[in-house]
C-alpha cells in the first residue's frame, strides 16, 4: 500500500530505529514508546489485520515476538513486559498495517494490565450463552478443520516415521544378531586373560 507509513519504513523511505531484520518481518522501536524500549514488530508484507495473513507466516510473525520478548525488557532492565496488538479500528489501531507492540514494564510505571483497555458490562449469567456461541462458530469454522485435518495428518506422518523407525532398528538388530551368529567364536582372548 503506497501511502502506508509502515510500508514506507519497509521500503527505506521514512527512517526508523531498526532493532531486527529478516526477509519477512521487521522490528523498529515506537517513535512515540509508552514505555523504555517500546518496540513494534510488523510483517514486511501489507495487511491491515491479523486474520488477513497467511497463517504459515503469522506462525513466522509470532517466532519474532516470542524470541523479541526474551531479549528487549532485558536489554533495557526489566523482566516483564505487555505483548499487544490493537487489530482493527475500533480495537485502537491508529496505522492500518498489522503490528504488535512490545511495552517492557517497569515497578510502578503508573501502567494498566490490558484487562484495563476496555470495561464492558457484561452479566456473569450471560458467560455460558457466549461461550457456546463461540464453540458454535468454532465447530462450524473451515479454518479450524483445515487446522484439525492438517494436525492429524502430522500425527499420521509422525507415526508412520515412529513406525519405520522402529522397523528399521529391529532390522538392523536383527541383523546385526545374523551377522553375530555367522561369526566363529574367538575364546583366545579370553584364555589369554584369565592365565596371564
Amino acid at each position: 500500500m503506497p501511502d502506508c507509513i509502515f510500508c514506507k519504513i519497509v521500503r527505506g523511505e521514512i527512517p526508523a530505529l531498526k532493532v531486527y531484520e529478516e526477509s519477512l518481518n521487521l522490528a523498529f522501536l515506537d517513535i512515540n514508546p509508552s514505555s523504555l524500549g517500546h518496540t513494534i514488530i510488523i510483517p514486511k508484507k501489507h495487511y491491515q489485520k491479523l486474520e488477513e495473513m497467511p497463517e504459515e507466516e503469522a506462525k513466522e510473525l509470532f517466532s519474532v515476538i516470542f524470541r523479541l520478548t526474551k531479549i528487549i525488557p532485558k536489554s533495557v532492565g526489566t523482566t516483564d513486559c505487555n505483548i499487544g496488538i490493537n487489530n482493527g479500528k475500533f480495537a485502537g489501531q491508529e496505522v492500518p498495517h498489522l503490528h504488535f507492540h512490545i511495552v517492557p514494564r517497569f515497578e510502578r510505571d503508573n501502567g494498566l494490565p490490558i484487562q484495563g483497555l476496555v470495561r464492558m458490562e457484561v452479566k456473569k449469567e450471560d458467560l455460558p450463552k457466549i461461550a457456546e456461541k463461540i464453540k458454535k462458530e468454532i465447530e462450524d469454522s473451515e479454518v479450524f478443520k483445515e487446522s484439525e485435518k492438517s494436525e492429524e495428518q502430522k500425527k499420521e506422518k509422525s507415526e508412520e516415521i515412529k513406525e519405520e523407525s522402529t522397523k528399521s532398528s529391529e532390522r538392523e538388530w536383527q541383523e546385526f544378531n545374523l551377522e553375530e551368529q555367522d561369526k566363529a567364536p574367538n575364546y583366545s582372548e579370553v584364555r589369554r586373560e584369565e592365565f596371564y
